[in-house]
């Protein structure tokens, strides 16, 4: 009985003994088979993808380098547009001083005199004549007188204070070539006469120009 038992036992420990064999067998087997198929399918899957990663990585550069050069663009621009907006205020106020220099000046009142001949009135934005000039022979030579005063009232070398026979203080405004272009009225004191010089300077740069 002891020897029939002992019989079974090797038996039956043989018999595991060959199944975890096999079992083992079986798993290399599985192994090697899922190794050969994940190397033929998905290795070069995945060399795919690293080529696709390397590809978009290539991308990435130069669309890096694309986004510098665009920077240094916008930097260029903002120069451009900060050096223009400083022109742009300059032009602003010199719009602005301009504009202020032409409220309330005069204008330039061309009449005829009975021979025909031209001359004309610098009026101040009060209507009071401060400066008459000669005697034209032409309408175009009275325009020319006009853009010389124009030219020479703001320079105050250009003035002559002069004395009446009667000792009233007066001026003339010469042109660059010493002749006189304009004469004002008699005055009671050098302050008036003064002021009206002032006017001059004011009221010639007008471009307001009356026929009468």
């Amino acid at each position: 009985m002891t020897q029939l038992f002992v019989q079974l036992t090797a038996s039956v420990t043989g018999n595991v003994i060959t199944i975890v064999a096999l079992e083992i067998v079986a798993a290399t087997i599985g192994y090697f088979i899922a190794w050969l198929y994940a190397k033929s399918v998905y290795t070069p899957v995945i060399k795919g993808l690293e080529a696709d990663k390397a590809a978009l990585n290539k991308q990435v550069a130069t669309l890096n380098d694309e986004l510098s050069n665009l920077d240094e663009k916008v930097n260029e621009l903002n120069e451009r547009i900060g050096k223009l907006e400083g022109e742009i205020a300059e032009k602003n106020k010199e719009i602005k001083d301009l504009t202020a220099e032409t409220i309330n000046v005069g204008r330039y009142v061309i009449s005829k005199a009975k021979n025909d001949e031209n001359y004309f009135n610098l009026k101040a934005d009060d209507g009071q004549t401060i400066l008459t000039s000669q005697m034209y022979s032409s309408e175009s030579a009275c325009f020319n007188g006009i853009e010389s005063v124009r030219n020479n009232c703001s320079d105050d070398s250009k003035y002559e204070r002069k004395l009446s026979v009667n000792n009233k203080p007066y001026f003339v405004l010469k042109a660059a070539n010493g002749q006189v272009i304009g004469n004002s009225a008699m005055y009671e004191s050098e302050a008036g006469m003064e002021n009206d010089i002032a006017s001059v300077k004011k009221n010639g740069i007008s471009k307001t120009i009356i026929e009468e």
